[in-house]
Formats: structure tokens, sequence, C-alpha cells
């Protein structure tokens, strides 16, 4: 790692929703509740169909799917109790944090503002309701990547802040494995632990967002933040690419 001299505003965060903010894969959650859920899981676990597909397919087989409809069943998830106070930390500190769900927005921003999060800068897919029927819309979908994602989250990670900034990724899952992998300081559980642990990539294992306030609280005072040189040479062969 490349030691770099810099302050809290040089820290971008970029934070997963689903089983990192919200305690519970809501998407997952959905599906089982308004329309099929198997085999088309299955088929995704499975490699036979793309996270596009699925959405697509589950989708299309749900019933009685409207926002109205899915903001009420949200009342029966829970987001991470520390989440608000983290959104908090990083207001203060003039960190831009930006939460970066291969999900739905139809589901995060209710559950945000249950808990007073009523103005966090999400980026996630969105549903189309039309005469025809509920279309999902991936607005950072990419062909040159293959990523466990219908809308890539390392493009929107990576277009949305400076070249130079310190790129923190949260999350927990395999949708999360390919911006994190783009990042110099993770924070990581679940199957994205796994996959940082398989591949020797530093991070730092967490429960709750109590851990990670505790970390970054540290990473801030600190005058010089390390740069992930691995992750600094997958950034501009990305931005190449792209």
């Amino acid at each position: 790692m490349n030691p770099k001299n810099s302050t809290a505003s040089s820290l971008v965060v970029f934070c997963d929703f689903d089983g990192t903010i919200a305690q519970n894969d809501i998407g997952d959650a959905l599906f089982r509740h308004f329309g099929v859920f198997e085999p088309y899981h299955s088929q995704l676990l499975a490699g036979e169909i793309t996270v596009r597909e699925y959405y697509q397919t589950a989708i299309a087989s749900a019933q009685d799917f409207t926002p109205e409809t899915i903001k009420h069943f949200t009342k029966n998830f829970s987001i991470d109790a520390y989440f608000p106070k983290f959104y908090q930390f990083c207001l203060q500190k003039n960190i831009q944090l930006t939460i970066l769900s291969d999900g739905f927005i139809e589901y995060i921003h209710p559950m945000l503002e249950a808990v007073g999060v009523t103005d966090a800068n999400v980026r996630s897919n969105y549903l189309s309701v039309q005469n025809s029927g509920v279309q999902p819309i991936f607005p950072g979908a990419s062909e040159s990547c293959k990523c466990f994602c219908a809308s890539c989250k390392r493009n929107t990670m990576l277009s949305s802040s400076a070249t130079d900034s310190v790129f923190i990724y949260i999350g927990d899952g395999l949708s999360d494995t390919c911006a994190a992998s783009h990042a110099d300081i993770i924070f990581a559980k679940h199957k994205l632990a796994a996959f940082c642990n398989e591949r020797r990539i530093p991070h730092y294992p967490f429960h709750t967002f109590f851990d990670i306030l505790r970390i970054m609280e540290k990473i801030v005072d600190s005058p010089r933040t390390k740069i992930r040189r691995q992750a600094e040479l997958q950034r501009k062969k990305s931005i190449e690419i792209e």
C-alpha cells in the first residue's frame, strides 16, 4: 500500500444496502412474497441466468407489485441500528457517502426515511410502472463487466468520484465483489468477506455499523491514509476499458 496525505473530504464511501444497511436481503424477500422465487434464484446462483434476467423474470411473475405495496411490505424489516449514526458521522466530517445498491429504490427510500435518513445519495435500480406492467430499469448496466449485478456497482463508483479519492467500500455479498476489488479500504462480512479472504484482499470484518464507525473514526484522525496499490491499478484499467 502507498501512504497518502489526506483529509476526510478526500475519503469517499460506497455502501451496499441489502444485507448491509438493511439487516436482510429485501429484494429476495420481495420476490418470495409477491412472486415466484424458485427456481429462478437457484438458476441465478448456478450461473444459468444473469442477475438482470433473474430480476426481469421474478418481477414478471409478481402479483400486486407496486411502489405502494412494496413500501407497506418494508415495514416488516429493519435497518442496522447504528447506520443513522454512521450517516451523521459522514455528514459531519464532510465525507461523501453513496448508497450503492443493485436492488430497487422503491424499498430503499422508505426504509431509510423510516429511520430519519431522508436525503441520502442513493444509486440503484428502479421500477417503471406502465400499462403493460412493472418493468425493472437498470441505469448502471454495463456490457464490459460480467459482475454479479444488473447495474455495475464498479462503474457507478468510479464515475461519481475524483480519481485521486480514497475509495472505501462496505458490503456483504456477491454483488459487492467487483466494486470492493477497486476499493482502497474495505469493510466486509459474509460472502464478501469470504471473497476477500480467498484472494487475500485486506479488509475489516464487521458485524454492525458500530464496528465500522469505530474504525472510521481512527481513519479520519489519521494524517496519512493508505492507497491499496492493486485497487489503484484496477481502477485505472477499468476506466480505460469503459
